[in-house]
């Protein structure tokens, strides 16, 4: 098992996960800069197909993050399709679309704080929710391992044009039910709620 196996029903039975719907982000965010890399990533995105998950991973997602990360390069490192193994006995195992952690070191991952699951349909589904509550789960465990524990562990999951979040605190994952779209002329929105919640970590 993997994290990309669990559902909705095995996270409570095997991790004791509660999953709420309630409101949790801000609804005023704070600007996010207009990124003059980004705008030129997604004017030429606009003319590729993007029909599949890779596409939009690497063509919408990725310059997303990409923008993310120079902003807070400084304080953060980002992971992509980073082997994450906490207990293999718990399914808490596989690779994670994108992590941000600790800058402390670019090659190992150090109380990751943030995790981005791609979905593979052009909507968010559970299957995505379900992944990433578990690589929160095992985020949870990995901090505490590290003597680094963090109240909150927070999570998003994208099809590229929705963003939905995710907290974990304690055993319960909370997901904001106001996803946030993203367009190729404004992706602004979605930034200012990462920004907020690398700011909140």
């Amino acid at each position: 098992m993997s994290y990309n196996k669990f559902k909705i029903r095995t996270l409570k039975e095997q991790l004791g996960i509660h999953i709420q719907r309630n409101y949790w982000l801000p609804k005023e965010l704070p600007t996010f800069a207009e990124d003059t890399h980004l705008a030129s990533s997604l004017q030429e995105a606009a003319k590729i197909y993007l029909g599949s998950e890779k596409a939009r991973s690497e063509f919408v997602v990725t310059p997303v993050l990409q923008a993310l990360y120079r902003k807070n390069q400084a304080k953060y490192s980002i992971f992509s399709g980073y082997e994450f193994t906490i207990d293999k006995n718990k399914g808490l195992n596989g690779f994670c679309d994108f992590i941000f952690a600790s800058a402390s070191d670019t090659f190992i991952v150090e109380a990751p704080a943030f995790f981005i699951v791609e979905t593979k349909k052009t909507d968010i589904d559970d299957n995505a929710i379900a992944q990433c509550s578990a690589e929160l789960y095992a985020a949870q465990l990995f901090n505490a391992q590290k003597g680094k524990p963090t109240n909150t562990v927070f999570g998003c999951v994208t099809s590229a044009y929705s963003w939905g979040f995710l907290k974990l605190e304690q055993n319960i994952i909370s997901i904001d039910p106001d996803y946030v779209s993203l367009s190729f002329s404004n992706p602004y929105h979605v930034l200012a709620a990462l920004q907020w919640i690398v700011d909140a970590v």
